[in-house]
Protein backbone atom coordinates (compact mmCIF):
# COMPACT_ATOMS: atom_id res chain seq x y z
CA UNK A 1 0.00 0.00 0.00
CA UNK A 2 1.50 3.41 -0.98
CA UNK A 3 2.38 5.88 1.75
CA UNK A 4 -0.19 8.62 2.43
CA UNK A 5 0.75 11.87 0.69
CA UNK A 6 0.15 15.17 2.48
CA UNK A 7 0.27 18.34 0.38
CA UNK A 8 1.20 21.42 2.40
CA UNK A 9 -0.84 24.36 1.12
CA UNK A 10 -0.42 26.77 4.02
CA UNK A 11 2.44 28.55 5.77
CA UNK A 12 4.18 26.63 8.56
CA UNK A 13 6.47 27.89 11.34
CA UNK A 14 10.16 27.11 10.91
CA UNK A 15 11.05 23.52 11.69
CA UNK A 16 7.49 22.15 11.71
CA UNK A 17 7.65 20.30 8.40
CA UNK A 18 10.96 18.67 9.36
CA UNK A 19 9.45 17.63 12.69
CA UNK A 20 6.41 16.10 10.97
CA UNK A 21 8.70 14.05 8.77
CA UNK A 22 10.43 12.68 11.87
CA UNK A 23 7.15 12.00 13.69
CA UNK A 24 5.53 10.30 10.69
CA UNK A 25 8.30 8.57 8.72
CA UNK A 26 5.80 6.53 6.69
CA UNK A 27 3.94 9.62 5.47
CA UNK A 28 5.14 11.63 2.47
CA UNK A 29 4.97 15.43 2.83
CA UNK A 30 5.33 17.85 -0.10
CA UNK A 31 5.33 21.64 0.11
CA UNK A 32 2.75 22.33 -2.60
CA UNK A 33 2.09 26.00 -2.03
CA UNK A 34 3.33 26.78 -5.54
CA UNK A 35 0.43 26.12 -7.97
CA UNK A 36 2.60 24.15 -10.35
CA UNK A 37 3.70 21.80 -7.54
CA UNK A 38 0.09 21.30 -6.43
CA UNK A 39 -0.98 20.54 -10.00
CA UNK A 40 1.81 18.00 -10.34
CA UNK A 41 0.81 16.01 -7.25
CA UNK A 42 -2.92 16.67 -6.74
CA UNK A 43 -4.02 13.42 -8.39
CA UNK A 44 -2.28 11.27 -5.77
CA UNK A 45 -2.70 13.45 -2.66
CA UNK A 46 -4.38 11.75 0.30
CA UNK A 47 -4.51 14.76 2.64
CA UNK A 48 -4.04 18.52 2.34
CA UNK A 49 -2.95 20.85 5.11
CA UNK A 50 -4.66 24.04 4.00
CA UNK A 51 -7.48 24.61 1.56
CA UNK A 52 -7.01 23.41 -2.02
CA UNK A 53 -8.41 25.14 -5.07
CA UNK A 54 -11.99 23.85 -5.04
CA UNK A 55 -12.13 23.98 -8.82
CA UNK A 56 -9.33 21.41 -8.93
CA UNK A 57 -10.92 18.94 -6.52
CA UNK A 58 -12.19 16.77 -9.40
CA UNK A 59 -8.51 16.08 -10.17
CA UNK A 60 -7.80 14.94 -6.61
CA UNK A 61 -9.03 11.40 -7.08
CA UNK A 62 -7.19 10.06 -4.01
CA UNK A 63 -8.05 12.86 -1.59
CA UNK A 64 -9.65 11.70 1.66
CA UNK A 65 -9.19 14.55 4.10
CA UNK A 66 -8.66 18.33 4.15
CA UNK A 67 -7.25 19.95 7.29
CA UNK A 68 -8.06 23.65 7.16
CA UNK A 69 -5.68 26.16 8.70
CA UNK A 70 -8.60 28.29 9.89
CA UNK A 71 -11.82 27.99 11.83
CA UNK A 72 -13.94 29.34 8.98
CA UNK A 73 -15.17 26.90 6.33
CA UNK A 74 -16.05 28.10 2.79
CA UNK A 75 -19.50 26.96 1.71
CA UNK A 76 -18.30 25.88 -1.73
CA UNK A 77 -15.77 23.57 -0.09
CA UNK A 78 -18.51 21.82 1.90
CA UNK A 79 -20.63 21.42 -1.20
CA UNK A 80 -17.73 19.97 -3.18
CA UNK A 81 -16.59 17.60 -0.44
CA UNK A 82 -20.03 16.21 0.41
CA UNK A 83 -20.38 14.60 -2.99
CA UNK A 84 -16.87 13.20 -2.84
CA UNK A 85 -17.06 12.01 0.78
CA UNK A 86 -13.93 13.97 1.65
CA UNK A 87 -13.57 14.73 5.36
CA UNK A 88 -12.86 18.30 6.44
CA UNK A 89 -11.45 19.38 9.79
CA UNK A 90 -10.88 22.95 10.92
CA UNK A 91 -9.23 24.80 13.80
CA UNK A 92 -12.43 25.43 15.76
CA UNK A 93 -11.72 25.71 19.46
CA UNK A 94 -8.24 27.23 19.13
CA UNK A 95 -9.22 30.87 18.67
CA UNK A 96 -11.57 31.48 21.60
CA UNK A 97 -9.23 33.16 24.13
CA UNK A 98 -7.35 35.39 21.69
CA UNK A 99 -10.36 36.59 19.68
CA UNK A 100 -12.25 37.21 22.93
CA UNK A 101 -9.43 39.45 24.14
CA UNK A 102 -9.63 41.41 20.89
CA UNK A 103 -13.40 41.80 21.25
CA UNK A 104 -13.13 43.03 24.84
CA UNK A 105 -10.26 45.35 23.91
CA UNK A 106 -12.43 46.99 21.27
CA UNK A 107 -15.37 47.15 23.65
CA UNK A 108 -13.32 48.79 26.39
CA UNK A 109 -11.66 51.23 24.01
CA UNK A 110 -14.99 52.47 22.66
CA UNK A 111 -16.72 52.33 26.04
CA UNK A 112 -14.16 54.72 27.54
CA UNK A 113 -14.30 56.96 24.43
CA UNK A 114 -10.58 56.47 23.95
CA UNK A 115 -10.95 56.98 20.21
CA UNK A 116 -11.71 60.65 20.94
CA UNK A 117 -8.92 60.89 23.51
CA UNK A 118 -6.44 59.45 20.99
CA UNK A 119 -7.44 61.95 18.31
CA UNK A 120 -6.84 64.71 20.87
CA UNK A 121 -3.45 63.21 21.72
CA UNK A 122 -2.38 63.47 18.08
CA UNK A 123 -3.26 67.18 18.19
CA UNK A 124 -1.71 67.83 21.60
CA UNK A 125 -5.15 68.81 22.86
CA UNK A 126 -6.10 68.52 26.56
CA UNK A 127 -9.88 68.13 26.74
CA UNK A 128 -11.44 66.35 29.69
CA UNK A 129 -14.79 66.74 28.02
CA UNK A 130 -14.20 63.47 26.15
CA UNK A 131 -15.21 61.76 29.41
CA UNK A 132 -18.83 62.81 28.74
CA UNK A 133 -19.89 59.64 26.87
CA UNK A 134 -17.60 57.38 28.92
CA UNK A 135 -19.29 54.38 30.58
CA UNK A 136 -18.55 51.46 32.87
CA UNK A 137 -19.13 47.85 31.85
CA UNK A 138 -19.96 46.84 35.41
CA UNK A 139 -23.65 46.06 35.83
CA UNK A 140 -24.41 46.30 32.12
CA UNK A 141 -25.68 43.60 29.74
CA UNK A 142 -23.82 42.07 26.82
CA UNK A 143 -25.56 40.08 24.08
CA UNK A 144 -23.36 37.55 22.30
CA UNK A 145 -24.54 36.49 18.84
CA UNK A 146 -23.12 32.99 18.55
CA UNK A 147 -22.36 31.40 21.92
CA UNK A 148 -19.91 28.78 20.70
CA UNK A 149 -16.25 28.59 21.70
CA UNK A 150 -15.38 32.19 20.82
CA UNK A 151 -18.66 33.53 22.20
CA UNK A 152 -18.18 31.66 25.46
CA UNK A 153 -14.71 33.14 25.84
CA UNK A 154 -16.12 36.61 25.26
CA UNK A 155 -18.76 35.84 27.90
CA UNK A 156 -16.06 34.63 30.30
CA UNK A 157 -14.20 37.94 30.06
CA UNK A 158 -17.41 39.95 30.26
CA UNK A 159 -18.39 38.19 33.48
CA UNK A 160 -15.06 39.27 35.00
CA UNK A 161 -16.22 42.87 34.49
CA UNK A 162 -19.44 42.19 36.36
CA UNK A 163 -21.67 42.06 33.30
CA UNK A 164 -24.82 40.07 32.66
CA UNK A 165 -24.39 37.97 29.52
CA UNK A 166 -27.09 36.91 27.09
CA UNK A 167 -26.29 34.53 24.25
CA UNK A 168 -27.99 33.00 21.24
CA UNK A 169 -27.10 29.75 19.55
CA UNK A 170 -28.59 27.37 17.00
CA UNK A 171 -29.42 24.77 19.64
CA UNK A 172 -30.24 26.58 22.91
CA UNK A 173 -28.79 24.84 25.95
CA UNK A 174 -27.07 25.71 29.20
CA UNK A 175 -23.86 27.47 28.20
CA UNK A 176 -20.80 28.35 30.31
CA UNK A 177 -20.66 32.03 31.40
CA UNK A 178 -24.00 32.84 29.71
CA UNK A 179 -26.84 33.82 32.03
CA UNK A 180 -29.71 33.46 29.55
CA UNK A 181 -29.61 31.50 26.29
CA UNK A 182 -31.87 32.38 23.35
CA UNK A 183 -32.75 30.39 20.24
CA UNK A 184 -32.41 31.53 16.62
CA UNK A 185 -35.94 32.92 16.51
CA UNK A 186 -35.37 35.07 19.60
CA UNK A 187 -32.47 37.22 18.39
CA UNK A 188 -34.37 40.52 18.32
CA UNK A 189 -35.69 39.90 21.82
CA UNK A 190 -32.15 39.30 23.05
CA UNK A 191 -30.72 42.35 21.29
CA UNK A 192 -33.35 44.60 22.81
CA UNK A 193 -32.25 43.65 26.32
CA UNK A 194 -28.56 44.47 25.90
CA UNK A 195 -26.32 47.52 26.22
CA UNK A 196 -23.59 45.90 24.11
CA UNK A 197 -23.58 43.38 21.27
CA UNK A 198 -20.70 41.11 20.26
CA UNK A 199 -20.94 38.99 17.10
CA UNK A 200 -19.08 35.66 17.28
CA UNK A 201 -21.18 33.38 15.04
CA UNK A 202 -19.77 31.41 12.12
CA UNK A 203 -20.78 32.50 8.63
CA UNK A 204 -23.25 29.97 7.25
CA UNK A 205 -26.27 30.08 4.98
CA UNK A 206 -28.40 30.69 8.09
CA UNK A 207 -26.25 33.50 9.54
CA UNK A 208 -25.43 35.34 6.30
CA UNK A 209 -27.16 38.73 6.65
CA UNK A 210 -28.96 37.73 9.85
CA UNK A 211 -28.46 41.20 11.35
CA UNK A 212 -30.47 43.55 9.17
CA UNK A 213 -32.47 46.75 9.65
CA UNK A 214 -35.01 45.08 11.93
CA UNK A 215 -32.32 43.63 14.19
CA UNK A 216 -30.41 46.91 14.50
CA UNK A 217 -33.69 48.72 15.17
CA UNK A 218 -34.35 46.25 18.00
CA UNK A 219 -31.14 47.30 19.77
CA UNK A 220 -31.24 49.89 22.50
CA UNK A 221 -30.40 53.45 21.50
CA UNK A 222 -26.68 53.95 22.09
CA UNK A 223 -25.66 50.29 21.91
CA UNK A 224 -21.97 49.57 21.33
CA UNK A 225 -21.45 46.85 18.73
CA UNK A 226 -18.43 44.61 18.07
CA UNK A 227 -17.98 42.04 15.29
CA UNK A 228 -15.01 39.63 15.41
CA UNK A 229 -16.43 36.74 13.36
CA UNK A 230 -17.44 37.51 9.76
CA UNK A 231 -18.58 40.78 8.20
CA UNK A 232 -21.49 39.45 6.09
CA UNK A 233 -23.37 38.34 9.21
CA UNK A 234 -24.46 41.99 9.40
CA UNK A 235 -26.04 43.64 6.37
CA UNK A 236 -23.61 46.48 5.74
CA UNK A 237 -26.20 49.07 4.70
CA UNK A 238 -28.16 48.44 7.91
CA UNK A 239 -24.97 48.68 10.00
CA UNK A 240 -24.01 52.00 8.41
CA UNK A 241 -27.50 53.41 8.94
CA UNK A 242 -27.48 52.34 12.59
CA UNK A 243 -24.14 54.13 13.09
CA UNK A 244 -25.27 57.29 11.32
CA UNK A 245 -28.59 57.45 13.15
CA UNK A 246 -27.06 56.98 16.61
CA UNK A 247 -28.85 53.69 17.19
CA UNK A 248 -25.31 52.42 17.61
CA UNK A 249 -23.13 54.69 19.70
CA UNK A 250 -20.01 53.02 18.32
CA UNK A 251 -18.74 49.91 16.56
CA UNK A 252 -15.53 47.90 16.76
CA UNK A 253 -15.06 45.93 13.55
CA UNK A 254 -12.41 43.34 12.77
CA UNK A 255 -14.34 41.90 9.82
CA UNK A 256 -16.15 43.37 6.82
CA UNK A 257 -18.50 42.44 4.00
CA UNK A 258 -15.65 42.83 1.50
CA UNK A 259 -12.02 42.51 2.52
CA UNK A 260 -9.71 44.29 2.41
CA UNK A 261 -11.85 47.31 3.25
CA UNK A 262 -11.79 49.73 0.31
CA UNK A 263 -9.67 52.86 0.95
CA UNK A 264 -12.66 55.12 0.30
CA UNK A 265 -15.09 53.17 2.49
CA UNK A 266 -17.15 55.25 4.91
CA UNK A 267 -16.15 53.12 7.89
CA UNK A 268 -12.57 54.42 7.78
CA UNK A 269 -13.56 57.98 8.66
CA UNK A 270 -16.54 57.50 10.98
CA UNK A 271 -15.48 58.96 14.34
CA UNK A 272 -17.43 56.30 16.25
CA UNK A 273 -15.88 53.30 14.47
CA UNK A 274 -12.75 51.35 15.36
CA UNK A 275 -11.33 49.31 12.47
CA UNK A 276 -8.84 46.44 12.65
CA UNK A 277 -7.79 44.42 9.56
CA UNK A 278 -9.24 40.98 10.36
CA UNK A 279 -6.37 40.00 12.63
CA UNK A 280 -8.06 39.16 15.91
CA UNK A 281 -6.87 35.55 15.64
CA UNK A 282 -3.40 36.27 14.33
CA UNK A 283 -1.50 35.14 17.42
CA UNK A 284 -2.92 31.66 16.79
CA UNK A 285 -2.30 31.83 13.04
CA UNK A 286 1.38 32.68 13.46
CA UNK A 287 2.00 30.24 16.30
CA UNK A 288 2.30 26.48 16.59
CA UNK A 289 -1.21 25.58 17.73
CA UNK A 290 -2.53 24.86 14.19
CA UNK A 291 0.38 22.59 13.28
CA UNK A 292 0.15 20.83 16.65
CA UNK A 293 -3.53 20.11 16.03
CA UNK A 294 -2.76 18.70 12.60
CA UNK A 295 -0.11 16.42 14.08
CA UNK A 296 -2.65 15.12 16.61
CA UNK A 297 -5.25 14.70 13.89
CA UNK A 298 -2.84 12.91 11.57
CA UNK A 299 -1.89 10.48 14.31
CA UNK A 300 -5.59 9.87 15.01
CA UNK A 301 -6.33 9.40 11.29
CA UNK A 302 -3.54 6.84 10.95
CA UNK A 303 -4.93 4.94 13.95
CA UNK A 304 -8.55 5.22 12.82
CA UNK A 305 -9.46 7.35 15.84
CA UNK A 306 -11.66 10.50 16.05
CA UNK A 307 -10.10 13.79 15.03
CA UNK A 308 -10.52 17.30 16.45
CA UNK A 309 -12.51 19.97 14.63
CA UNK A 310 -14.53 17.70 12.31
CA UNK A 311 -16.76 19.91 10.16
CA UNK A 312 -20.48 19.20 9.84
CA UNK A 313 -20.92 19.53 6.08
CA UNK A 314 -24.61 20.36 6.38
CA UNK A 315 -24.10 23.15 8.92
CA UNK A 316 -20.83 24.44 7.45
CA UNK A 317 -18.80 24.50 10.67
Amino acid sequence: MPSPLVLILHWLPDGVLENWRKLFPHVEFIDARAPEVFDRHVDRATITYGIPDVAKLPNSTSLQWIQLASAGVPWNLCDACKGRKIDVTNLAGLYGPTIAEHALCMLLFLNRNLQSAYRNQLQGKWDRGVAGPMRDLFGKTLAVVGAGNIGQNIARLAKSFGMQVLGCRRRPKQTPFVDIVFGPGEVKNMLGRADYVAVAAPLTRDTDGMLGAAEFAAMRLGTIYVNVSRGPIAQEAALLEALRSGRLAAAGLDVFAVEPLAPDHALWTMPNVLVSPHFSGETVNTGTLPSERFARNLRAWLLGEPREGVVDMEQGY
